[in-house]
């Protein structure tokens, strides 16, 4: 696997968990959680996290409220 194949898979499987961890907290009706706090609950550096919402194409911004 090269170490851009390599860097797809981690920022589409970091995607998928901050999509999942956004869900969770829609669900429960509570308000969008930041950056940082992503970060620390997913287990990956802001900078990861910020990547990922880049390679999905979700801004930041549109997360807080």
């Amino acid at each position: 696997m090269t170490l851009v194949q390599n860097q797809f898979y981690t920022y589409q499987s970091v995607l998928f968990l901050v999509l999942e961890l956004l869900n969770e907290y829609e669900r429960h009706k509570r308000p969008s959680p930041t950056i940082r706090q992503l970060a620390s609950t997913l287990g990956h550096s802001e900078e990861i996290i910020l990547e990922s919402l880049e390679f999905g194409r979700i801004e930041p911004a549109s997360l807080l409220q």
